[in-house]
């Protein structure tokens, strides 16, 4: 049996493998028309016809059907007659509920004008659309969406010892920094991102009741300093925005802002050597490339190579998961200058030794 990604998944074979991937924007829609209408959530309260549904959801009776219809032809939606209802997988994941995923597929809905000029980016870049209205808040919580499952992996096999200082860098909703918050209360965690993803950041922390648990700290990453000195720097899903020499600007910042002896890992997905596969990491690379200036997927060799340009040392990388995502690390053994000032820290940490959990 072959490792997950040593291959495709889905390769084209044959002429009806061609035609199908063709084809695959238009099952994205369908599902992305859903969300966005609110057919998932509304079916929750319970079964309906497309006529009384269609009242609710102010969308028109006929084309609701012929949408209705298509998504019970995937198995989203039950039919009996003419009355409708969520599939079980509808009902957990894209209805509201803990573990819904509506916030990362409508940021996936977000991104389709990106998309529709790929050939003219790939071509000469240019100017890129605005971004519509709800755009971050629905990458934020997308980006929640997307890390509980994993946070919890990562925290159990990268423990923290009481006292560290640990800088969840772009840290987005703080899921990892709120992971480990819990599972070692004597770490002092901050997330540092922008001021308009920490306004959404808060709304999650309060939502979760853990406003706590982490620190937050407002900044361009690019731009500002990092604070510090930090034991334990993680960057989760942020080089795959950037170019390489970006990357390694970025990098280096990290380490000034390490203690000596600290170590820093980043999070990614991992492209194999080649760059082909697996897929998953293989098509987000072109989302990069659809959505930001410079951005694309690495292979575990580049990021490492990346670390040791911005003078770490120790580098060493875990075996991607079956999406893809894997983790390499670093240590900081140069005892070059470390820490930074700076930035606009807005604590929410109870006094020492009270901390929540």
């Amino acid at each position: 049996m072959k490792s997950p990604g040593e291959e495709p998944i889905v390769q084209v074979r044959t002429v009806d493998d061609l035609m199908e991937m063709a084809h695959g924007y238009q099952r994205s829609m369908v599902l992305f028309a859903a969300m966005d209408l609110g057919v998932f959530s509304a079916l929750s309260g319970g079964p309906s016809d497309a006529a009384r549904l269609a009242r609710r959801l102010c969308a028109d009776p006929r084309r609701l059907a012929v949408l209705l219809n298509s998504l019970v032809g995937v198995g989203l939606l039950g039919k009996r007659g003419k009355v409708y209802r969520n599939g079980e997988i509808a009902n957990r994941f894209l209805a509201d509920g803990p573990a819904s995923k509506a916030s990362i597929l409508l940021h996936h809905l977000n991104c389709w004008t990106e998309w529709t000029r790929l050939p003219h980016t790939v071509r000469a870049g240019g100017k890129r659309p605005g971004r519509k209205k709800g755009y971050q808040e629905n990458f934020i919580r997308g980006m929640e969406d997307n890390a509980r499952e994993r946070a919890a992996f990562v925290a159990a096999r990268i423990p923290l010892r009481k006292g560290e200082r640990v800088l969840d860098l772009g840290g987005g909703p703080g899921t990892y920094a709120v992971e480990w918050a819990k599972r070692y209360p004597g770490a002092r965690l901050t997330v540092f991102d922008t001021p308009e993803t920490l306004a959404v950041t808060r709304k999650i922390l309060e939502e979760k009741g853990a406003s706590r648990l982490v620190a937050l700290r407002e900044g361009d990453f690019m731009r500002d300093r990092l604070g510090g000195p930090f034991d334990f720097i993680w960057i989760s899903q942020i080089l795959h925005a950037y170019s390489e020499k970006d990357c390694l600007f970025l990098l280096r910042k990290a380490r000034k802002a390490t203690a000596p002896g600290g170590r820093v890992a980043v999070q990614e997905f991992l492209l194999n050597e080649g760059g082909t596969s697996p897929p998953g990491p293989a098509f987000f690379s072109v989302h990069m490339v659809a959505v930001t200036e410079g951005g694309k997927a690495y292979t575990a060799a580049e990021i490492a190579s990346l670390f040791r340009s911005s003078g770490f040392r120790k580098v060493s990388a875990g075996r991607p998961d079956a999406r893809g995502v894997g983790v390499v690390t670093a240590n900081n053994q140069g005892g070059g200058p470390v820490g930074e000032t700076g930035g606009n820290v807005h604590r929410r940490l109870p006094p020492t030794g009270k901390r929540g959990k």
